[in-house]
């Protein structure tokens, strides 16, 4: 056996044990999946049958799928910009060395690791609107006490602040860690040539930033569009479906209704929705940047 060939061997060794876990936990679920979803398969039916496309083409016609994906598409609406924007000027300002930082930080991200059961259970009792803080507060300024959660103009807003709160400080320590790889040198040449602060920011600090921005961005568009336990928790889809998503309508459809095939599709039209929309922020954003760059 030659060297090349005995660390070849080696190599691999190395990565079977991550190969054998994600086709076992990753890629053969995924694949079944897709094998389910081309079949009508009810977990309590004893036939299940070859449909091909049938599931997917039902999608077309189910107004409460149509309602579940306009939902989710405001609730991404309402928190990628937003709150990547929250991250952001989190990280700015404790980029500027402020006292305390460590503190500082460590309020900001300790949202991040709550559950969300237990995020749901903190944000159910501020937005009550009998004992809520938030409704108190309001009440002591002469203002109105909302239905946040009860009502269908207020319910996703409320679930989208919620969430902003929630992941926040995770972005915020990557846009911080980005901030913090930005050479002082090229700040100091912006301040020679008399740009200021918005200068700097929008010449300097953005394209430098990119990377994280593109990284921050993606995932949390992938995090929206997959938002369950919110809505799950708080609302349970309601009032009148204002807060369905389609991982929920997923959920209900497979767990509830036992449509498993049915379910399935729903994954697998999600996930092609998802993969477009990252593949086309990718473009855009990494055209802004060479763009930027020119």
């Amino acid at each position: 056996m030659t060297q090349r060939t005995e660390e070849r061997l080696t190599a691999y060794a190395f990565i079977a044990p991550y190969l054998a876990l994600f086709i076992a936990f990753l890629a053969a679920p995924v694949a079944y999946g897709l094998y389910i979803s081309l079949h009508d398969w009810h977990v309590l039916g004893q036939s299940r049958p070859f449909v091909g496309l049938a599931n997917y083409a039902a999608l077309l016609q189910d107004d409460l799928f149509h309602r579940a994906l306009m939902n989710t598409a405001y609730f991404a609406l309402l928190t990628v910009i937003p709150g990547n924007a929250v991250s952001l000027l989190l990280a700015l300002a404790l980029n500027a060395r402020v006292r305390g930082e460590t503190l500082f930080k460590t309020l900001y991200y300790l949202p991040v690791v709550l559950s969300v059961a237990v995020t749901a259970i903190i944000w159910r009792w501020l937005y009550s609107t009998e004992f809520g803080i938030i409704n108190h507060y309001l009440s002591l300024l002469g203002g109105p006490r909302p239905a946040w959660l009860n009502s269908p103009a207020l319910a996703m807003p409320s679930l989208a602040v919620m969430s902003i709160w929630w992941g926040a400080g995770g972005n915020m320590l990557i846009y911080l860690a980005g901030l913090r790889g930005i050479p002082d040198e090229y700040y100091e040449a912006a301040r020679m040539d008399g740009a200021g602060a918005l200068a700097r920011f929008r010449h300097v600090t953005l394209p430098l930033l990119r990377p994280a921005l593109l990284f921050c961005l993606v995932m949390s568009l992938i995090g929206s569009s997959q938002v369950f336990g919110q809505s799950y928790i708080l609302t349970g889809g309601g009032p009148h479906y204002s807060t369905l998503t389609v991982v929920l309508y997923m959920y209900q459809t497979g767990f509830s209704l036992y449509r498993m095939g049915y379910a399935c599709a729903v994954a697998y039209v999600l996930f092609a929705l998802v993969l477009g929309l990252t593949v086309i922020q990718y473009r855009l954003v990494a055209g802004r940047r060479e763009d930027m760059a020119a």
